[in-house]
């Protein structure tokens, strides 16, 4: 019977498995960063695409937050930043003109340094509306700063909260660009969403233990009809 038992549990562990991969490929989490007040030099980096709003081949990037500080009685966060464009052909020319996301809880005021030194809540295009959008102009972009292809920029980000957070998020995280020349583009603006890894189709191996799992189970059930018929 605990043979049974641990088989069951076996076969159901990889159907579960099965399932959560089958989920992933059918549609995409939204990305939610979070740190505790203990977090402080946690580095979390995500993928953006590109798109206006068809996706632009080509053109990526990725952006770091890293918690760095926290002062104020615990009300004010401070966070560095690296924003690296990794476009790449058929994109010859883009620029990262900003970054941004919600927050929760909200925020009472914002700042920041480094290659965007302005930071705004508006609406950003295509998107709709970011509470908080570390630019060089507003959410939108614009001022011609910003990172081109195959560089990185860096600086540091401020929120302040009315209280004390023990957990704070970081969701609906978007990148503006700008000064995109491709293909099909010449000198036109997109945003790109964040991205998260799409589980792939389960391996080999996996398919070996979940068919040996249901052979297993198979072999229990024989002994225990064989040892009842024999009683």
């Amino acid at each position: 019977m605990d043979i049974l038992k641990r088989a069951l549990r076996f076969v159901a562990a990889m159907f579960s498995t099965l399932v959560v991969a089958g989920a992933a490929n059918g549609a995409q989490a939204a990305v939610v960063l979070s740190w505790s007040a203990a977090d402080i030099g946690l580095a979390q980096t995500v993928d953006f695409n590109g798109r206006d709003p068809a996706v632009i081949a080509g053109l990526t990037s990725e952006v770091t937050y890293t918690l760095s500080s926290i002062g104020n009685s615990g009300k004010t966060w401070v966070f560095s930043y690296s924003v690296q464009n990794n476009s790449s052909a058929p994109v010859s020319t883009s620029r990262v003109s900003g970054f941004g996301f919600n927050t929760d809880p909200n925020v009472v005021s914002k700042s920041s340094t480094g290659v965007y030194t302005h930071t705004a809540s508006g609406n950003v295009p295509i998107l709709g509306t970011r509470e908080v959008c570390i630019t060089g102009n507003n959410c939108a972009g614009g001022a011609g700063v910003g990172v081109t292809k195959g560089n990185t920029g860096v600086g540091t980000f401020s929120l302040t909260f009315a209280t004390a957070p023990t957990l704070l998020k970081l969701s609906d995280l978007y990148v503006r660009y700008q000064s995109i020349n491709t293909n099909r583009i010449q000198g036109g603006s997109a945003v790109g969403e964040a991205q998260t890894p799409t589980a792939g189709v389960p391996e080999p191996a996996t398919w070996a233990m979940m068919i040996a799992g249901f052979g297993l189970v198979g072999a229990s059930l024989r002994r225990r009809r064989r040892a009842t018929i024999t009683a």
